[in-house]
């Protein structure tokens, strides 16, 4: 399925209003500018090979697109409310979240292919949500690929639901 524009994936916007959530555990912390190289690294091996592949292109592309969320292309960056899973003392998922259009938009969740399903990803939505919630925020948004079942289960497990 795609948007007959140049092949692009469709995507659907989910919200989830946000409530009572529990702050970040300890694995997690909040986003740093140093993490920008080697978070790069895991971006893009989190997309490479997926029906998203095409939005990173390669490790330059994550790294670019690490940079221009944190230069407000997707609206201003929000470092208190974005966060880093490690592993060992490195980098290997992030939840990146911006203000867009005047509400939070979680604009970029990612973990590194062998640190999947070992629920970081739900980890960083929590703690992002946390504080988004701490900050007097009501609600976080996010764009996902309409065939992506994996992340759609995920956000639909953590009360985000369809708007657009």
């Amino acid at each position: 399925m795609t948007s007959g524009t140049f092949g692009a994936p469709v995507r659907s916007r989910l919200q989830a209003t946000l409530g009572a959530t529990p702050p970040p555990p300890p694995c997690l912390r909040p986003f740093t500018g140093a993490d920008v190289p080697p978070l790069a690294a895991a971006m893009w091996a989190a997309y490479r090979g997926t029906l998203d592949e095409a939005d990173v292109g390669d490790l330059p592309g994550a790294a670019r697109e690490i940079q221009l969320t944190l230069n407000g292309e997707y609206g201003t960056f929000l470092p208190g409310a974005s966060f880093v899973a490690d592993h060992e003392g490195r980098p290997v998922g992030a939840a990146l979240v911006t203000l867009y259009r005047d509400e939070p938009l979680l604009a970029f969740l990612f973990t590194a292919p062998f640190h999947a399903g070992r629920g970081l990803g739900r980890g960083l939505v929590h703690a992002a949500m946390h504080a988004l919630a701490a900050q007097g925020h009501a609600t976080l948004s996010l764009a996902v690929t309409r065939r992506n079942r994996r992340a759609r289960r995920l956000y639909e497990h953590l009360g985000f639901v369809e708007v657009g």
